[in-house]
């Protein structure tokens, strides 16, 4: 399921997580939805440290450097979820979206996943010179159990692209292991440009009524929904879906925004599995973010 994501300070961090009907014994969290609710997951959050600067990096969140944009502006890679959102909707200054994929040696993504995520942000980002969703490399094993410091230690290291110019940058790793602080998170993302995703979980959710390339689309585009500012994040929508009970997350079952998108009843399984793509209600949104909102 997806945890529910709260406000720390200076970073939010959003996962994802097995659902309810998995037998992995939940993480320990507080708040609505905690270990022990019959169909709700935990809180997955991590206090980063402190505050980065303009441009530069977050300690704790991200070391990724922010660059410079055109007309003066700064973007902020390395800041809090959403703070980037603008910049990879609307037309300037970024007049080009890449987004950099890396991965552990044996947790390769697959092509059509890539291909999906680059459809969905084709159809609610307005980049004229493009957008390209590439894997870049191979990384070595990490830890079974990773810490935030960890990943955030990897990315310096492994990221090769930063925001600059005309170009706003994603970096997406896909990792052995789990997610220390919660053991069944999927998803995570840490950072205004940075999100990991668990593929030894996906491996324990899969079923054979829930198929593995299912679950890797749904995962990765709700990533990059965060990484949009959905559901709620820096912005107030004038619509009414997010799930009061799980901030920053859809109300709606058909949203890949939902709270628990590894819902694997009747209704999920005749329409095709979990949602892989923004509702309306998310692209309402995300056009008011990409117009001036």
């Amino acid at each position: 399921m997806i945890v529910r994501g709260r406000w720390i300070p200076f970073v939010l961090v959003l996962a994802l997580v097995f659902a309810a009907c998995s037998s992995r014994t939940k993480a320990q969290g507080t708040g609505t939805g905690a270990s022990g609710s019959p169909t709700a997951g935990t809180t997955s959050t991590v206090s980063p440290g402190a505050k980065g600067g303009s441009g530069g990096s977050s300690t704790g969140a991200s070391s990724t450097p922010g660059g410079t944009g055109g007309a003066g502006q700064s973007y902020r890679d390395g800041g809090s979820v959403g703070e980037m959102a603008r910049a990879y909707l609307r037309r300037s200054p970024a007049t080009e979206l890449r987004v950099e994929v890396d991965w552990v040696t044996g947790r390769e993504p697959s092509s059509s996943t890539l291909d999906h995520l680059r459809s969905v942000l084709l159809s609610v980002a307005d980049k004229p010179e493009g957008i390209i969703v590439e894997k870049d490399q191979a990384l070595p094993a990490g830890p079974d159990q990773w810490r935030l410091a960890d990943i955030v230690s990897l990315e310096r290291t492994a990221r090769q692209r930063h925001s600059s110019g005309n170009t706003a940058t994603m970096w997406i790793v896909y990792l052995n292991g789990s997610f220390g602080e919660s053991d069944g998170t999927l998803g995570l993302a840490y950072t205004a440009s940075s999100a990991a995703i668990f593929r030894d979980r996906m491996d324990d959710a899969t079923t054979a009524l829930l198929l593995e390339s299912e679950i890797e689309r749904s995962v990765i585009t709700h990533e990059a929904g965060h990484l949009l500012a959905l559901v709620n994040i820096g912005y107030h929508s004038r619509i009414n879906h997010e799930d009061p009970q799980h901030p920053h997350h859809s109300s709606s079952q058909n949203s890949v925004m939902y709270w628990q998108i590894e819902d694997v009843s009747i209704r999920s399984l005749l329409n095709g599995g979990p949602p892989a793509d923004f509702d309306d209600s998310d692209r309402a949104d995300l056009k008011m973010l990409r117009e001036g909102g």
